[in-house]
């Protein structure tokens, strides 16, 4: 059995009971960096007051080697394992390892299951104060300036289909970005999105958690630190070509 367990994107309390008695329960874990994961193993034990049932074996597993590891993750689970999947903070698969090993434990019918847990977009749509209604997350952007550019601005060709069409286009765009790119991209969003509303929430459920808004020509220039996740509320502010 696969559990794929969400852990706090933060503040280490946010973490659930049920995923820290999985954790304890099962044979194998899949963490996406050992060394931060051993800390975190040690302080949910302490606030839990729990310990690993039995002996358990912490396997390193990112996207570097997740094809690697993929043959022996398999064996265990075959041989009917407990195998239990955390990335470094919030939800396994989103932005994060282990939709490669998802898509074969689907197709080898391996039974598994999500023991939900905070999901740093879903919390920064919240804290944005933006509605809700319709929402496109596009992960981590492209790492490279141009290909951003051409993000957004197939993000306006689609939304001119859709309006052509008459059917519906996401209002609310949701992404993440590293503190040394965040200005960069602000630049972008000025550019392709002059008039729309940008929410930059920082270091979310921590002691320096932060959201700021405004156009993205207010939020230049200043230093940023911490994780980003950036909501763009786009309504009808779509600069025309």
């Amino acid at each position: 059995m696969l559990y794929i367990v969400g852990t706090s994107i933060g503040n280490i309390q946010d973490t659930s009971m049920r995923a820290t008695k999985t954790l304890m329960n099962t044979d194998v874990i899949l963490a996406e960096d050992a060394r931060t994961f051993d800390s975190f193993y040690k302080n949910i034990q302490k606030l839990f007051r729990l310990k690993p049932e039995k002996k358990q074996t912490i396997i390193h597993f990112h996207k570097e080697n997740e094809f690697q590891q993929l043959p022996s993750i398999l064996s265990y689970l075959k041989d009917n394992k407990e195998v239990a999947l955390v990335s470094e903070s919030g939800m396994p698969t989103i932005s994060d390892p282990g939709l490669l090993l998802l898509k074969h434990v689907i197709k080898e019918g391996i039974p598994y299951t999500v023991i939900p847990g905070p999901t740093a977009f879903v919390n920064a749509v919240t804290l944005s104060g933006f509605s809700t209604d319709t929402i496109l997350f596009l992960g981590f952007l492209p790492k490279k300036k141009s290909q951003s550019v051409q993000l957004f601005n197939q993000l306006i060709l689609n939304r001119k289909n859709c309006r052509e069409r008459r059917s519906a286009f996401p209002t609310k765009v949701v992404f993440y970005e590293s503190p040394h790119r965040i200005n960069d991209t602000l630049t972008i969003l000025d550019a392709v999105f002059p008039d729309a509303q940008v929410c930059i929430c920082r270091e979310m459920t921590k002691k320096f958690e932060e959201s700021i808004r405004g156009k993205a020509k207010d939020l230049l220039h200043k230093k940023y630190k911490g994780e980003i996740a950036v909501v763009v509320e786009l309504h009808q502010h779509i600069k025309k070509k």
